[in-house]
């Protein structure tokens, strides 16, 4: 799949050539010297100061020679540390630049003669590309792009050794660049860079295979094949290496990962190819458009991860209706009532209602730094994430329901207990309509109309009724808890009073802890009350045909309680 997805990038980066991934590069944050080679005294022409913001994840474009430095920079990084072209603490490239981070240069960890090797790699490159096949790679690149300035080197060096140490405070703690840049002509720096860049595309010449008149060897690009990692290697095969590639098509592998690192530091990390292109979206955004293709979920470590890689059959935008109704009939809410549409919007009522909008910023971070202090919202977050992700990202929902079926109640119960009454409220109208959406049935807004009417009907007569079904007997338990905690003389009503009741895994149990309930408020229960005695005494004298249906139970919690209802006379029940 990797392949392919590079096969589509090949395509468009033909288009446009190497401006696909500097027009959109951004350089490290840190200090950029610009410097003119063509005068005697090298001078210094310009000194730019770069930081990404982090809010918007950019920086500001319009300074001045920020597009050489773009191109440049990007042209001169090495590869890695382990590819650095002599000390890992200098990670430029090639002579027309120098890089190195601000503390290192008055610490030690920078010196004269460290610099000096340095050069000395660049006037010699086979004190670097000693071994067998190395040399063999690099004089095959000698050939085409011809030997190094040696002369314009020395120059360059001793300017960089006269000056390097004087740029910075010497007691500077900036962990950011300085980067140097000996202004030449951009296709000096794509000759050295290629200089570099071929001789160590590979993750290491050890695995090269010369085959006809051509180089195949294994890319460095999440690989890390070594004599540390033979269980990497595929030992059934002759070359036990798991695949090998020509140096233009390693190149090109590398020019996508350049390309997706780019994409990553805007917090692009959702890649979608198809034969259209490449789109990449944060995880505050999934595609507006139905999509068929290959999907890659991308990181930044020590190098561009790809942590997921999947073949999407069709990803739909645009899913069937949901209607989001006010099954509880709320006064306030923070929810908008009507039918969606598009699963970005649905996605963004999940993550807010459900998650509190911790869901898309922490599908794929270790539960250890997920900063939550609420346990049942961790919980069910961890428990969730994996199945929503694929359902809004890849656009397959098999296992969404059944994973939120069960963390939807949970995290409903969890704001009930913590007193957030309103927020509870909003979870279980959303849930009321993915549980329609999913397994259909009787619309929960009806439901609802029903069991009010006839409990209320009941409630207010002379004579104590009986109920009917299990929805009036699970709707009026949840009355009844909400009843008796109302009458709580705490300033601080303590909702989680109501857990045994909502949780209860029988009607025996249900009875007894309103038992209990009745015990603990009756002194405030005024005998004059009929609504509560003909409810209290309808739910005392019922047996339920079925186990307890827990939607139904919180749903009479959270709803308006019909005991306090104001009566045609315009008034309500002194309680």
């Amino acid at each position: 799949m990797l392949f392919d997805a590079v096969k589509i990038f090949e395509k468009v980066y033909k288009e446009h050539g190497d401006d696909l991934i500097t027009d959109s590069y951004i350089p490290a944050d840190g200090e950029y010297i610009i410097v003119d080679p063509y005068q005697d005294d090298f001078t210094i022409t310009n000194r730019i100061h770069i930081k990404l913001n982090k809010k918007t994840r950019t920086i500001d474009f319009t300074i001045d020679d920020i597009e050489f430095i773009q191109k440049a920079d990007y042209l001169s990084r090495y590869l890695d540390s382990n590819k650095a072209l002599s000390d890992k603490n200098i990670h430029s490239n090639n002579y027309l630049t120098f890089f190195v981070k601000k503390e290192n240069l008055h610490n030690g960890k920078m010196t004269n003669e460290i610099i000096e090797k340095y050069y000395a790699t660049l006037k010699n490159p086979f004190i670097k590309y000693s071994k067998p096949k190395s040399k063999k790679l690099y004089l095959s690149i000698q050939e085409k792009i011809g030997q190094p300035d040696i002369e314009q080197i020395e120059k360059i060096e001793a300017w960089i050794k006269n000056n390097i140490f004087n740029l910075t405070d010497k007691d500077t703690k900036d962990k950011t660049y300085l980067k140097i840049f000996f202004k030449y002509d951009l296709l000096t720096y794509q000759r050295e860079s290629e200089r570099y860049i071929l001789a160590n595309i590979y993750n290491s010449t050890d695995y090269n295979e010369v085959i006809g008149e051509r180089t195949y060897g294994l890319p460095n690009d999440n690989m890390g094949l070594n004599a540390k990692k033979p269980y990497l290697e595929n030992k059934t095969r002759k070359i036990t290496v798991p695949y090998l590639l020509s140096v233009e098509e390693v190149l090109m592998q590398k020019k996508f990962f350049d390309f997706l690192a780019n994409l990553v530091a805007v917090s692009k990390t959702n890649i979608y190819v198809d034969e259209k292109g490449i789109k990449a979206y944060t995880n505050d955004e999934i595609p507006i458009e139905d999509f068929c293709g290959y999907y890659l979920r991308v990181k930044k470590g020590k190098e561009i991860e790809i942590h997921d890689f999947d073949t999407i059959g069709l990803y739909k935008a645009i899913i069937k209706p949901l209607d989001l109704e006010n099954v509880l009939c709320l006064e306030k809410s923070n929810l908008q009532y009507n039918r969606i549409h598009k699963l970005s919007t649905l996605k963004n009522i999940i993550n807010e209602i459900f998650f509190s909008k911790f869901l898309t910023t922490n599908y794929f971070t270790d539960a250890k730094d997920i900063r939550i202090n609420d346990n049942i919202l961790k919980r069910n977050l961890l428990l969730s994430r994996t199945a929503l992700f694929t359902w809004f990202y890849k656009g397959s929902n098999q296992n969404a329901w059944k994973i939120l079926n069960n963390s939807s109640l949970e995290l409903i119960k969890g704001s009930i207990k913590n007193g957030y009454l309103l927020k509870a409220s909003d979870q279980f109208n959303l849930r009321c309509a993915l549980k329609k959406y999913f397994e259909g049935g009787d619309n929960m807004g009806d439901i609802l109309i029903d069991v009010k009417n006839k409990l209320r009907r009941k409630i207010n007569q002379n004579s104590t009724a009986t109920i009917e079904n299990d929805n009036e007997y699970n709707f009026a338990v949840g009355q009844l808890t909400s009843y008796f905690i109302s009458l709580s003389r705490s300033k601080n009503k303590v909702h989680s009073l109501a857990n045994p009741i909502i949780n209860a895994k029988s009607d025996e149990r249900i009875k007894e802890e309103l038992k209990k309930l009745y015990k603990k408020y009756n002194y405030s229960i005024n005998t004059s009350s009929t609504r509560f005695k003909n409810l209290f005494a309808m739910v005392s004298s019922y047996e339920p045909e079925d186990k307890n249906n827990e939607d139904l139970i919180i749903a009479g919690y959270l709803h308006s309680n019909l005991i306090y209802e104001k009566s045609d006379k315009g008034e309500g029940e002194n309680e």
